[in-house]
């Protein structure tokens, strides 16, 4: 049974949210359209339990020293590997969220360096996730993609690039993106804005 995990980073999903709305046009198209695949959601703003402390920093170095862990390392250490063991078994990524200052929220960076500092999603991990394929819903009130408002070439969606290159990384490359965004700059068209990115969501989500 193929697996879809979903990293979502917002907390708020109450009404209202167009994040959320996002998701939910994505998913409920996805799911029709694979009634059979099992799907795992992690919304990371909420609970979000293993950052890159000092807990993860002496794990990373012990093992590549071959060394013991201690009592509270192990634990730390086991508890998380479960969260890796499903990244790295997922057949398929969702990462949801809104633009915070040009990028991801820091929940979701917490996540990322999480998986990044593990061993054996890092190391052997371009031959281990070859293949597999991931998907970015993003809203924020500006524009950054086509027919952005601004000239400054230096302004630009971080979020998305990142979130690119990290997952190239350790070998996802069959990447696609769906923003919903300009709300904020251009609220006469906002509900205009929505309807269309909600209908390449759900598009999108028959496709995945």
């Amino acid at each position: 049974m193929p697996k879809i995990l979903v990293i979502y980073a917002h907390p708020l999903t109450e009404k209202g949210s167009s994040t959320h709305e996002l998701y939910k046009y994505f998913i409920n198209a996805y799911q029709k359209a694979n009634p059979n695949d099992e799907v795992l959601i992690h919304n990371v703003s909420e609970y979000m339990p293993y950052p890159l402390n000092k807990f993860a920093v002496s794990i990373y170095n012990k093992k590549l020293a071959k060394c013991d862990l201690n009592v509270d390392e192990k634990r730390f250490n086991d508890a998380r590997q479960t969260w890796i063991d499903e990244f790295n078994h997922a057949d398929k990524y969702v990462f949801v969220n809104p633009m915070y200052n040009l990028f991801i929220p820091a929940e979701m960076k917490s996540y990322i360096d999480m998986i990044m500092a593990s061993h054996d999603t890092l190391h052997g991990g371009l031959n281990k996730l070859h293949g597999k394929k991931a998907i970015h819903l993003q809203t924020s009130g500006n524009k950054y993609h086509n027919n952005a408002p601004t000239d400054d070439p230096q302004i630009k969606d971080l979020a998305d690039e990142y979130l690119k290159m990290m997952l190239h990384v350790i070998g996802v490359d069959d990447y696609s993106s769906v923003f919903a965004e300009g709300m904020d700059v251009d609220p006469i068209n906002a509900i205009e804005i929505l309807d269309n990115a909600y209908d390449e969501a759900e598009l999108a989500g028959q496709k995945f």
